[in-house]
């Protein structure tokens, strides 16, 4: 972890209110939002994350990569829980993950922390949706495809060079799409708080489902990063939180409406078939 937790300044990283983060999501307490509680605004919409401009950072709690260049430059994302846009900020690597799902940790996990495209960073850390966190789960693998490997490429000529304290590396370009994962439809999503100080209440955290896969070579050499053995902070206690995932898509038009739907369809052109055929006989007569 990165230090005693009971040590963290802030009120809330102390005692918490309401939607402390990272949490154990039970698959079976989970809502699936089909009157649209939660998850308003259609599907996710990522933009610009191809080609960004960063610079990467050993902070001495994990390896970071934030974006460079003026605000507007930077990508963004919206849709889904987010009534708001949101530009990315940074991206930083957590082993082994924070959240659980059903009690069950990945071997590390990603956040891409973005922040209200209208708000300053300051301002965004005192509105309870200022934050949105996409996070990605990690699971190694020792054989990928040559799809699966694409992570791993991309991170592995950087991670090496930020393995001490303080060790910066500046003006390096990184596809973030290869580090997403390919199924943005499913994904848990809650209002919850920072996972390190001062843990303020002010995330929209929006969870992938399904893992990427890294190479154990990559995750071999996150180990060695001089943070400390992992750097998580711990599971906390499931309060007001609620979590939402979207219902699936075949559901979205029910399948017995699609089928009585193609029967209808089928029966009229079967009759339309039929009042051709016999329009065409009483004309040859």
């Amino acid at each position: 972890m990165l230090t005693d937790e009971s040590s963290w300044p802030g009120a809330f990283c102390k005692k918490g209110v309401k939607r402390q983060s990272p949490i154990d999501i039970r698959t079976n307490e989970v809502i699936r939002d089909f009157e649209k509680q939660f998850i308003k605004y259609g599907e996710l919409n990522f933009t610009g994350y191809e080609s960004v401009l960063m610079t990467g950072i050993n902070n001495g709690h994990t390896i970071q990569f934030s974006t460079d260049g003026d605000n507007s430059m930077h990508p963004t994302i919206r849709g889904g829980p987010l009534k708001h846009q949101y530009r990315l900020e940074q991206f930083h690597f957590h082993w082994l993950s924070e959240h659980a799902i059903n009690g069950v940790k990945f071997p590390m996990e990603i956040h891409f922390v973005h922040v209200r495209s209208d708000l300053k960073v300051s301002e965004a850390l005192k509105k309870r949706d200022g934050l949105a966190i996409i996070s990605v789960f990690c699971n190694v693998k020792a054989d990928l495809t040559v799809e699966e490997e694409e992570p791993s490429e991309e991170l592995i000529q950087y991670i090496p060079q930020l393995m001490r304290t303080a060790d910066r590396i500046s003006g390096v370009l990184i596809d973030i799409r290869k580090l997403l994962t390919l199924d943005k439809r499913s994904y848990y999503t809650y209002l919850g708080s920072l996972t390190s100080p001062e843990c303020n209440e002010v995330v929209v955290w929006i969870i992938f489902m399904k893992p990427i896969q890294i190479t154990d070579a990559l995750y071999r050499i996150f180990g060695k990063v001089g943070v400390g053995r992992h750097n998580f902070r711990s599971l906390q206690k499931v309060s007001h939180h609620l979590v939402f995932q979207p219902p699936p898509e075949m559901i979205t038009t029910p399948k017995a409406v699609k089928i009585l739907s193609n029967v209808v369809r089928v029966i009229r052109d079967f009759f339309h078939n039929v009042t051709s055929f016999v329009s065409k006989g009483l004309k040859t007569r």
